[in-house]
């Protein structure tokens, strides 16, 4: 089961505030169309899963508790890849609308907020845990903003979502998680052609099997065995290209058979390689 909720802010009385959206998908979704938002600021808090964002033809791979900042004027979406399954909230803020004030804000104090959110943009950001709180209690004002307290409460939630935002931006992002997925991911991809197991990247990054499994879910948001799998579907798919056969792939990369490996693709891309492979061909 999927969901997927969209609030148009100024229909709740929140000025300069434009969608906050939140989708839970269960099942990968067709790919987000390149757009761009005209003097807005976007900010996205992947909290659970992995999804991929094409910001003027670079990439960027969230993982659980990533942030995304899109910067204003900028073509952005998924690029070739699916809404992918997982836990996703996005905000946007009015740039130019000075008339009226964000969150109550004087608008010179709004402007460093947003200055210092301008200069934290384009990048990934480690935190996004920390802010889902103030994410589920803002869908849940959302509901009931027909009230003056109500009001309040979105207003203070958003400001707090802003600030904590660029405190998390300007704190030291932790080196030995980055480090411990390099060598993660590292793995993975010379071990590609054979079953991986979780034991193995446990010990590669000097963890206990048990204390690992709870490390990995927490600050990637997904297993160690849906990871492993998604990286390897995504090498299938240059491997596809090169017409290789289904099955040839599917053992090449240590699947025990073909019909694991098809439905494996298929959970990660919305598609069968079978479809996949025609539609490369077209």
């Amino acid at each position: 089961m999927s969901n997927r909720i969209v609030h148009y802010l100024p229909d709740h009385g929140i000025p300069r505030g434009l969608d906050f959206g939140y989708y839970h998908y269960t099942a990968v979704q067709p790919k987000l169309d390149t757009h761009r938002h005209t003097d807005v600021l976007e900010l996205c808090f992947c909290i659970k899963g992995k999804q991929q964002y094409v910001i003027n033809e670079t990439r960027f791979g969230l993982r659980g508790n990533d942030i995304l900042i899109v910067p204003p004027n900028t073509n952005h979406g998924t690029g070739d890849f699916p809404e992918d399954k997982g836990e996703l909230f996005w905000l946007q803020i009015d740039l130019v609308n000075k008339q009226e004030l964000l969150c109550n804000l004087p608008n010179d104090h709004a402007e460093v907020l947003l200055g210092g959110l301008l200069k934290a943009s384009g990048r990934i950001i480690s935190g996004a845990l920390q802010i889902k709180y103030y994410l589920e209690q803002l869908t849940k004002e959302l509901k009931t903003s027909d009230t003056v307290l109500s009001k309040i409460k979105i207003n203070q939630l958003i400001l707090q979502i802003l600030l904590e935002t660029l405190r998390q931006s300007t704190a030291e992002q932790a080196p030995n998680e980055k480090n411990r997925f390099l060598r993660i991911d590292a793995f993975i991809k010379e071990n590609i052609h054979r079953p991986i197991y979780i034991d193995e990247l446990a010990s590669c990054v000097q963890l206990s099997t048990g204390y690992f499994k709870t490390w990995f879910l927490k600050n990637a948001g997904i297993t160690p065995k849906e990871y492993i799998n998604r990286m390897k579907i995504e090498f299938a798919k240059s491997l596809l290209m090169q017409k290789s056969s289904i099955t040839a792939v599917a053992f090449a990369l240590g699947f025990s058979s073909s019909q694991y490996f098809s439905t494996t693709f298929k959970k990660f891309t919305g598609q069968t390689p079978k479809v996949f492979i025609k539609a490369g061909r077209r």
